[in-house]
């Protein structure tokens, strides 16, 4: 009986292969298990310099914006990037030199990131802002109207959407806030003295005008602390670069404060009526403030003339004639003409019902006088500012010095 060859390859020692489904699990290899140290060190993701790597091995967008970061603060990065990174890391691996002047062991002063410019050079900043026409309504004489055209002035030019602030200038017979039917919560004598905000006494008019109620009696500047009328003048400065237009409702006559709003106003609106002592009264006004100015100073902004309570277009033209040729002769001051307002009856009624007349009788001779008042003011040259001080801060000057 023949033996049985066993040898591998031989036919008879051959059995067949299994189903893959019934074979027993293959056993992985070392080498499937451990690759080699030349392909473990390829797979390997780049070494991170300094502690970036540390801190962002896992991430590589993290390691891309700590790029600009050669110290490897994590302190620096997003929070929710900050898990998981130890206080050593924290601590920079290259120590940076100590400042001149400075023992080697010091470490300099943390600074702060958003230091705040000096006191000057905020005043400077807040001077190089634009800043608002100043428009000062001024008569020689009460009783032409002058209240009632700077309110409806200041209306119309808000309506036509132009940032308007109203001042009422006027100390002791204050009489904007009757003509505008509202009642202030305070005045600018408040601010002065302490007792309320600047904040506090602006209020918000018709059209959306912003309005400062009269002082019944303002202290004097003079006696008012450093500190305080630096405070007020800063609040005031603010207001005059928040708005394109301030009208200043001035006192009648020819008082020191009148002559010191009408030197330091952009531009003078001089308003008169066609009766002679009206308009002999405008014409030393002009003449006081002409002559009021200190030796070298800047003199009058740009005079216009408003004449109030017309019956006929003839009385424009011959009162304007007469003023302008006057001043230019003796005073050497031009004076143009702004427009003028029909004798109507609805100005009355208005003034009665404590409503402004645009918005009263918006339809009357006297309101389609004053829309072309606003036209004309809107449309006409302006005036610039002659000194790069605000106007503000002109008036306290002023005032202060005497």
């Amino acid at each position: 009986m023949s033996r049985t060859s066993t040898k591998r390859g031989s036919a008879a020692g051959f059995r067949p292969s299994a189903p893959a489904a019934l074979r027993p699990p293959q056993r992985p290899t070392l080498t499937a298990v451990y690759p080699p140290w030349r392909a473990k060190r390829e797979s390997r993701p780049p070494a991170l310099p300094c502690a970036i790597g540390i801190a962002c091995a896992g991430d590589p967008a993290t390691a891309l914006e700590s790029a600009a970061w050669p110290t490897g603060a994590p302190s620096a990065l997003p929070r929710s990037r900050q898990t998981g990174v130890s206080a050593r890391a924290e601590t920079p691996v290259f120590p940076t030199a100590a400042p001149a002047g400075l023992p080697r062991n010091a470490s300099p002063k943390p600074q702060a990131s958003t230091p705040r410019p000096a006191a000057g050079i905020q005043r400077v900043l807040r001077d190089l802002r634009p800043r608002a026409r100043v428009l000062a309504i001024v008569s020689g004489k009460g009783g032409v109207g002058k209240t009632c055209l700077a309110v409806n002035l200041a209306i119309g030019l808000a309506a036509a959407g132009r940032r308007v602030l109203l001042l009422d200038a006027d100390i002791g017979l204050a009489n904007v806030d009757l003509l505008l039917g509202q009642r202030p919560r305070g005045h600018l004598g408040h601010v002065l003295t302490g007792q309320m905000a600047l904040a506090d006494v602006v209020q918000e008019g018709p059209a959306g005008i912003a309005w400062i109620p009269g002082a019944s009696q303002m202290p004097a500047l003079a006696r008012i602390g450093q500190k305080r009328r630096d405070a007020v003048l800063e609040g005031l400065s603010d207001l005059e670069t928040q708005h394109d237009l301030v009208v200043l409702d001035a006192p009648a006559g020819i008082g020191p404060g009148v002559l010191a709003l009408a030197r330091q106003a952009d531009e003078l609106v001089l308003v008169t009526t066609p009766e002679p002592t009206s308009l002999l009264d405008a014409y030393a006004l002009l003449k006081a403030a002409a002559a009021s100015g200190a030796p070298g100073a800047p003199g009058l902004g740009q005079v216009c003339l408003i004449v109030n309570m017309v019956a006929h277009r003839r009385e424009v033209e011959r009162v304007h004639r007469r003023l302008r040729e006057a001043a230019g002769r003796f005073l050497g001051v031009p004076v143009g003409l702004l427009g003028y307002v029909f004798s109507d009856g609805h100005v009355g009624r208005a003034v009665h019902r404590q409503e402004p007349l645009l918005l009263a009788y918006p339809h009357s001779q006297a309101a389609w006088c004053i829309k072309r008042l606003v036209s004309a003011v809107l449309e006409g040259p302006q005036a610039q500012t002659r000194t790069p001080m605000g106007f503000f801060q002109r008036m306290v000057n002023r005032l202060v010095a005497g």
